[in-house]
């Protein structure tokens, strides 16, 4: 049933990009993304990646990963003796707007869930997302299989973050989310954060896993793909962003993806 979903391509539909990667292939670039990512890997162990300052060793068969959004993920090299070649990765993006309305979004205390109902669930959502089955149907089930990873292992609303970091570095993110297309210096990010740049780039590193500037770069490649998603043209999303021109977006999209930007609007559209 994998197997036959085992394309690379990506799709998206309902609020949900789908992707599926042999582990084998490295299909797993540093990434920021503005959703939640659930993943779910078949027939041996995908790579170790670091998440809130750990490293995330592979997950048991039939567990879930849920990585929150806005969180940087490394993906870390494998021991090619322990590489598995038949390693199946499914990936999810979910749009936050999946989640329920309210004024605290859903948090998940653990990286991987054992849970098997929920990992088979996933992979027929993933089947039927790429055999184009019936548009209620699998919206249905993708609601479906919402309801189910929050009732059984989102943490109650408004709980803490997974990982307490320091207010001052917590402002210079917002302040990076909040500056997406416009320029911004390494200055004004160290004035928020009442220390040296020299300091704001070591203690955003250790906080986030990667330097004020990369992390900046992740979400606008995040954003990038929303837009995209939605039916802005290459050009329009540059200019929303602060690219100073859709060339420069495609650079950045494809050192971090493998393809350009049109490329990708085309995969997904």
């Amino acid at each position: 049933m994998v197997e036959s979903a085992i394309d690379g391509r990506r799709r998206a539909r309902f609020g949900v990009e789908s992707l599926v990667v042999r582990a084998a292939d490295g299909d797993f670039p540093t990434a920021v993304n503005s959703g939640y990512t659930v993943k779910i890997t078949h027939g041996g162990s995908a790579p170790p990646f670091q998440y809130l300052g750990r490293t995330q060793g592979p997950p048991v068969p039939g567990a879930v990963t849920v990585i929150e959004p806005h969180e940087v993920v490394s993906c870390l090299e494998q021991d090619k003796a322990a590489a598995d070649g038949q390693a199946v990765v499914q990936l999810m993006f979910l749009d936050a707007d999946l989640m329920p309305v309210g004024t605290d979004r859903p948090r998940f205390h653990q990286v991987t869930y054992p849970d098997r109902g929920l990992f088979d669930g996933i992979a027929t959502l993933h089947r039927d997302l790429a055999q184009g089955e019936d548009e209620l149907d699998v919206e249905s089930s993708l609601i479906r299989l919402v309801d189910v990873l929050l009732t059984r292992h989102a943490d109650a609303p408004g709980a803490a973050s997974p990982t307490l970091r320091p207010r001052a570095l917590r402002h210079v993110r917002e302040m990076l989310h909040s500056h997406l297309n416009t320029n911004i210096t390494l200055d004004d990010l160290a004035a928020v954060a009442g220390c040296s740049k020299r300091h704001l780039i070591r203690s955003f590193r250790q906080a986030y896993g990667v330097p004020p500037h990369q992390y900046r770069t992740l979400l606008r490649l995040a954003g990038a793909k929303s837009m995209l998603i939605a039916g802005l043209s290459v050009a329009e999303t540059a200019a929303e962003l602060g690219y100073c021109d859709q060339s420069q977006l495609n650079r950045h999209f494809r050192r971090r993806f493998g393809m350009s930007a049109g490329g990708y609007a085309r995969a997904v559209r």
